[in-house]
């Protein structure tokens, strides 16, 4: 049901996109339908999956390469499948109630779901490369649904930093996998984790640093972290679904499968356990300075992230126990508060928290609703968000009596300061936005209240992690399968509110009363925060990153490309002398080349060459264009009567066609161009040509002496003459390569003729038919610069 799953959900995302229903006004039900099936199966495995059953497909596909469609079901992609398809669920269903009427309802639904098929594909992937394309899957379907209000410029910046960022680390993570999977001989995930002396082989630390590179830059982790915020420019849904359940985690995840195998190496616990570290105090804090409540909850994100990764540092019992709890306690909470901000926006037309706090009064349901989700963020008992707190802080006060003293209280000092962060701007959050009684002067109207419905998704996930602490140990039955795939052995929880007077108790409550003055204090913190130069936020730099990227393009672009064809021919030609030409002096030559020992044109043959080679140099002197076609016609003929000499006929043929309908086309075209003297070129200009021609010439003859000379191993060709009626079932070797040996290749070619054909079409139909051009946006003030660059270079063009 692995494989049925992800098809399914790309059939109903082909659906959406197809007929894109406007005027049904529950198609949200209709949406949950899928994901709400996938949900219920999934539940139905709990008890295999618990027992220490796993659920494997798999169908062979490039087995050469590695690669097949290998799906695996255990405990961690369990629980990661029951909170993508779970919140999944509520999110289709809020959807066609925030859309209402939209006529783009349909688009979102098909990126919605697209998505959600790309990520289970994720969590459930048993093979890297696997894994790697539903992991693109989710980079470039999250783009689009970041972007989705593409008329916005928030919209298209959020989606750009996400993909650039997103894909970049996946591409190295790409280059980790391959490292990895051929130091261990195979690309499967469970013979990896298997495999004996990983963390010894020599590619090891390559492979580890372009994973964890891949990981941090998808789960938002410092100094990555800056596209999250700016994706909160994408509509709730996508906010909700992406950056609190699935997106972000798929890093979190990453490295949770990897952990077995490669969790007590020291580079591994220091590059998780700092880079973690860091971006859980940097998100924590600057959460603080938002008034936006999606910009609040994505800093809080980023700082939830943060203390995953930290956790997965540490291969002890109680870490794994923690960053279970803690993917399922941040999807509870957090996803319920990125849907009711929706509503709130929905409902008002602002996110402002300076212009709301009246709320209690206008949407009551929706304030109750935010004030569970939001304590359980706060970490306030007896909530699930407690629970997920002491495990964080028992798992440094464990390793500060077991593995260092040092690391342990460090530990416990930043995680006891994020979580006094974490009670202020969750107080933040619940009093500026909905249970200030005082208004603001500027206090949003509400003026669409919302139905039970819409409110239906996020009260349902909230109830559920409300009730969690009131059925801790089948809940805990449940995370053990997860914790033992993270540890690599049998793991049992005991879950509990209370465990008495102990010291990490005394921390949480020292946390909460340290909040609290925050809290109080807000004003103060915010102006500080806002005090900081704009430089430290991450997206400023990489904005200038990507701006020098487009000036060095610029740049490299106006020398490679001077705005004639032989300039651009020379630069491509000598790029490919340089290249083939150092393996040509790299290679070893033959004493003897039976080429010019066996040889012995004849009178007929020796003739062509020298009209073909007359005919090369009429070409290149000739006075007129049309004198210039009719020379290079001749040295096609030439050519066409090389072919039939050597008994080549179908290549005679094509070559005869083709110079024809060349020099027909070539005649046409230039009847309708206006003459004109050519260009002046310098002479250094000339010789620069001329060194060119004769380096390529040299190469071309260097490369047929080499092929004609002793062979060190089986010729390609003997083996296409063997097996062309054999395999090929056709005499015509020419043919049965391009039909049967080299059939995809051909049918690229034809693709590529068909586009071109299209394209021609399109630039032909412009001439009669010229639409009413649209106007230009006006650019930022940041792209200002390359604009006018980009404008300078098409006028020099």
């Amino acid at each position: 049901m692995l494989g049925p799953s992800l098809v399914l959900l790309a059939l109903t995302a082909l659906v959406f996109g197809v007929v894109r229903p406007r005027r049904f006004r529950h198609i949200g039900w209709l949406a949950a339908l899928p994901p709400a099936a996938i949900t219920a199966w999934l539940f139905t495995q709990m008890p295999a999956v618990a027992a220490g059953q796993v659920l494997v497909e798999r169908i062979p596909w490039a087995g050469d390469l590695g690669l097949e469609l290998s799906l695996r079901l255990d405990g961690l992609a369990l629980l990661f499948g029951l909170i993508i398809a779970g919140i999944g669920t509520g999110v289709a269903l809020y959807t066609g109630y925030y859309f209402e009427d939209s006529p783009r309802l349909g688009y979102f639904y098909s990126l919605l779901f697209a998505f959600m098929a790309s990520m289970l594909g994720l969590v459930w992937a048993d093979n890297l490369l696997l894994l790697f394309a539903f992991w693109e899957g989710t980079s470039y379907s999250s783009y689009l649904l970041i972007a989705f209000d593409d008329g916005e410029e928030a919209a298209r910046e959020g989606g750009r930093r996400a993909l650039l960022v997103t894909a970049l680390g996946g591409l190295a993570m790409l280059f980790g996998m391959v490292l990895l999977g051929s130091s261990t001989g195979s690309y499967t995930i469970s013979d990896i984790l298997a495999a004996p002396g990983l963390t010894r082989a020599p590619v090891y630390p390559w492979a580890l640093a372009l994973l964890l590179l891949g990981a941090f830059t998808k789960s938002a982790q410092f100094p990555f972290h800056f596209w999250l915020p700016g994706a909160m420019a994408a509509p709730t849904p996508a906010s909700a679904y992406l950056h609190s359940a699935t997106m972000v985690k798929a890093g979190v995840y990453l490295l949770a499968r990897l952990h077995p195998a490669l969790g007590d190496d020291p580079r591994w616990f220091w590059a998780l356990l700092l880079t973690g570290g860091i971006t859980m105090l940097v998100g924590a804090v600057t959460a603080m300075g938002q008034y936006d409540m999606k910009a609040l909850l994505a800093y809080a994100t980023v700082s939830q992230l943060g203390i995953l990764v930290m956790l997965l540092a540490f291969t002890s019992e109680q870490a794994v126990i923690a960053v279970a709890v803690g993917i399922l306690a941040h999807a509870l909470y957090k996803g319920p508060l990125f849907l009711l901000a929706g509503i709130v926006d929905h409902a008002t037309g602002t996110r402002d928290l300076r212009r709301l706090g009246h709320l209690r009064r206008e949407l009551p349901l929706v304030s109750a609703v935010a004030l569970l989700a939001g304590l359980s963020m706060a970490g306030i008992p007896p909530l699930f968000g407690f629970l997920a707190k002491e495990t964080l802080l028992e798992t440094f006060f464990h390793h500060a009596e077991t593995l260092s003293a040092t690391i342990g209280w460090t530990g416990i000092i930043a995680a006891a300061t994020a979580g006094a962060f974490f009670v202020a701007y969750s107080f933040t959050l619940l009093w500026e936005g909905f249970l200030d009684g005082h208004a603001a002067q500027n206090a949003a109207p509400v003026h669409h209240r919302p139905g039970l419905a819409f409110v239906l998704a996020p009260l349902v996930l909230t109830l559920i992690g409300t009730a969690i602490p009131t059925m801790l140990a089948p809940v805990g039955h449940l995370l053990d399968a997860p914790a033992s795939d993270m540890a690599g052995e049998t793991v049992e929880m005991h879950l509990a509110l209370w465990h008495g007077w102990t010291p990490v108790l005394m921390t949480s409550l020292a946390a909460m009363a340290a909040g609290l003055l925050i809290f109080l204090g807000r004003s103060r913190v915010r102006t500080a925060l806002q005090a900081l130069p704009a430089g430290l936020n991450g997206a400023v730099g990489f904005d200038q990153l990507v701006y020098g990227v487009y000036g060095l393009a610029i740049w490299v672009t106006r020398r490679v490309q001077g705005g004639t064809l032989a300039q651009q021919a020379s630069i491509i030609l000598g790029a490919a002398v340089v290249a083939l030409g150092l393996s040509v002096y790299t290679m070893q030559w033959p004493q003897d080349f039976r080429i010019l020992r066996d040889s012995s044109p004849s009178l007929a043959e020796l003739i062509l060459a020298v009209l073909g080679a007359v005919a090369a140099i009429a070409t290149v002197r000739a006075p007129s264009r049309l004198s210039a076609i009719i020379s290079s016609g001749v040295v096609g003929i030439v050519v066409t009567l090389f072919f039939v000499f050597f008994n080549a006929p179908d290549l005679a043929l094509t070559q005869l066609l083709v110079d024809i309908l060349t020099v027909v086309l070539l005649v046409l075209v230039f009847y309708r161009i206006p003459p004109r003297p050519a260009p002046p070129f310098r002479r250094i200009v000339r010789l620069r040509n001329l060194l060119v021609a004769l380096a390529v010439g040299a190469l071309g003859f260097s490369l047929t002496l080499l092929s004609a000379g002793p062979t060190y191993a089986p010729a390609i060709g003997d083996w296409f003459s063997l097996n062309s009626v054999a395999l090929g079932h056709g005499t015509n070797i020419v043919n049965v390569i391009l039909v049967d040996f080299r059939g995809f290749d051909t049918l690229g070619e034809i693709t590529v003729l068909a586009i071109a054909a299209v394209g021609g079409y399109s630039i032909l139909r412009s001439l009669f038919f010229r639409p009413r051009p649209l106007a230009p946006a006006a650019p930022s003030a940041e792209q200002q610069p390359i604009e006018k660059q980009l404008e300078n270079e098409a006028t020099h063009a």
